[in-house]
């Protein structure tokens, strides 16, 4: 985006819109989850009452089961008639009346067999009484019941059953009570026929009163029981009831029903269930989307409300840089101060300030520069004009011979050089600034290019009694790939100003060598030096140390600016060291 306010902007509601959308979907998530949980406790209760009702009923249908058991026990105990044919008191008149007949000695041991032990309870399985229920006592008895059928079956093999049952009968084991004594219940499910299933009492009392009760089996297996108990194996213990303490008779009682109202009533607590849990989704449902809802509301009007904050803080945020702007819009070419008051600027952008007054101190410099530079020029310029003009007028005033002429020729033609040689600077500073100045680049011997510089210096260094050497450090002449010309023009340079700043009498070393891979070449000069303050300004347009120096028209500050640009130029670098009142040493390394 091109606007800093409408980019940050955006970014300010992105943020906002992301942020309001994450703790939108936090708190929906935590809610969302929260309900679950409670929807999950609360379909735990409800399947806990469901199975609480199933059961509950079960256990209703098992009492009304065990009642209805109770009442035909109790209904036979009132109604059970003792055996028609009176067989111990027949077998007591037999063995008193034994004596009367002859050999009738002989019988007694026949009628004690038949009044006791396993004779006895043979003839009394025989010709036991058979169970019988008076029917206006069942119906008497039959409200509130809920056996369709049932069936009583004696231990001697007596056995009644109701009409409903018909030609059916309920199975029974009594093998499978041999391991309890007394009053045993116990509940189970059983099919009838295919496609009808009952639930089952089987209930087994040794309660019964005794009418003239049969005599006990061989062992006492049947018989005196101390005491009774009831156990239902599937619903657990039923209280225990006293019972007489008299002997006993083993009787079981099967009550059944069909189990297809228990299922109805089955099936209605589980729709009762399903619309709860339906109810319950409905419900669940119903809150996250109020939820979703009102956090869709909330976090839509917390956007639209911070559209004008963000716009707001943008605003104020931005409020240095227009200051900053305003600022930079009254600098002019007259002057370069920045009139940036008011608040300190914030942290960021202080540097932006800070190098923003360099670099209108470093305009203001330059243009000083500039100006003095374009007195120099003026100056430099000037002063070979005026020398051509005077030569000319001179010769002009009158006749002169072949020989005048000539020379005022020579004197016009060293004029003419000296202005050339500064636009040549000129031009060169131009094609570099330009970045149209190129390398021709070409395998040159150093040393031999260094003896060429040599040379052409040697008269103005001859006329300061100064005196020139090269150096090659090592065995091998350093060769590199460079531009000769540029070259040429760095090393004649720098001897220039070696010689214009050394002293009358002194040194000037040149030193070739290889440094860290790299070619090197030092110019030192056992001159004047140059003050620490003035190394910064060394390679700067138009910039002399002493410009008192600048007399012999040779220079105007642009050399050493020429050799940095050229230096640069071949991928090189440049540096200074020197101490004052005892010379200077320009180094110069380039890549081979």
């Amino acid at each position: 985006m091109h606007s800093i306010r409408l980019s940050l902007t955006v970014y300010f509601l992105l943020l906002l819109a992301a942020a309001l959308g994450a703790a939108s979907w936090f708190a929906y998530r935590t809610a969302s989850q929260t309900l679950k949980e409670k929807r999950t406790a609360t379909e735990g209760l409800v399947q806990a009452q469901y199975d609480e009702r199933c059961r509950e009923e079960k256990a209703r249908l098992d009492k009304a089961l065990f009642d209805q058991a109770q009442m035909l026990t109790q209904l036979v105990q009132f109604q059970f008639q003792f055996d028609p044919y009176h067989v111990r008191p027949l077998n007591e008149v037999g063995l008193m009346t034994a004596g009367l007949w002859p050999s009738g000695g002989a019988a007694v041991p026949v009628w004690l067999a038949a009044c006791r032990g396993p004779t006895a309870f043979a003839m009394y399985r025989e010709n036991g009484p058979e169970i019988r229920l008076s029917q206006s006592e069942l119906l008497h008895h039959s409200e509130g019941q809920v056996a369709d059928y049932y069936q009583i079956n004696a231990y001697w093999g007596g056995s009644f059953r109701s009409q409903a049952l018909g030609n059916r009968s309920l199975p029974l084991d009594p093998d499978a009570f041999s391991a309890e004594s007394g009053f045993v219940v116990r509940f189970d499910d059983i099919e009838l026929e295919p496609g009808i299933n009952a639930r089952r009492i089987v209930l087994r009392t040794t309660s019964l009163s005794r009418v003239g009760v049969p005599p006990g089996p061989p062992g006492g297996r049947i018989g005196d029981i101390p005491e009774s108990r009831r156990h239902n194996r599937n619903r657990g213990e039923i209280a225990s009831r006293s019972v007489e303490t008299a002997p006993r008779i083993a009787l079981y009682v099967q009550c059944a029903c069909d189990t297809h109202r228990l299922d109805e009533s089955l099936a209605g607590f589980a729709a009762t269930r399903d619309a709860e849990l339906e109810t319950l989704d409905r419900a669940t449902d119903e809150s996250l989307s109020g939820i979703r809802n009102a956090l869709l509301g909330v976090a839509s009007l917390a956007f639209l409300v911070g559209i004008p904050g963000c716009l707001a803080l943008v605003r104020t945020g931005l409020a240095p840089l227009r200051r900053l702007s305003d600022a930079v819009s009254r600098v002019s070419a007259r002057d370069f101060h920045l009139p940036f008051g008011g608040p300190r600027p914030p942290r960021e952008l202080q540097p932006i300030v800070a190098r923003l007054r360099e670099t209108l101190d470093l305009l203001k410099r330059a243009f000083a520069r500039e100006k003095q530079a374009t007195a120099d020029i003026s100056h430099e310029l000037r002063t070979p004009l005026s020398a051509l003009l005077t030569t000319t007028e001179m010769a002009l005033r009158r006749p002169r011979s072949a020989d005048e002429y000539q020379e005022v020729l020579h004197d016009c033609q060293a004029s003419a050089r000296q202005m050339c040689r500064a636009v040549e600077r000129l031009l060169a500073l131009a094609r570099l600034d330009a970045g149209v100045d190129t390398l021709r680049l070409q395998a040159v011997d150093a040393a031999a290019l260094a003896e060429q510089c040599m040379a052409v210096v040697r008269p103005l260094a001859d006329a300061r009694s100064v005196r020139l050497a090269v150096h090659v450090e090592g065995q091998q002449i350093p060769q590199l790939t460079t531009d000769p010309d540029k070259f040429s023009e760095v090393l004649t340079n720098l001897l220039h100003n070696a010689i214009q700043y050394n002293r009358p009498g002194g040194d000037i070393d040149v030193r070739l060598g290889r440094q860290n891979g790299h070619f090197e070449l030092a110019v030192q000069d056992t001159g004047v030096g140059i003050a620490p303050d003035a190394k910064a300004h060394l390679f700067e347009r138009f910039w002399r140390a002493d410009p008192s120096r600048g007399e012999d028209g040779l220079h105007a500050g642009l050399g050493l600016a020429i050799v940095k640009g050229y230096v640069d130029l071949m991928g090189g670098t440049i540096s200074v060291e020197s101490k004052q009142g005892e010379g200077s040493t320009f180094r110069v390394q380039l890549p081979v």
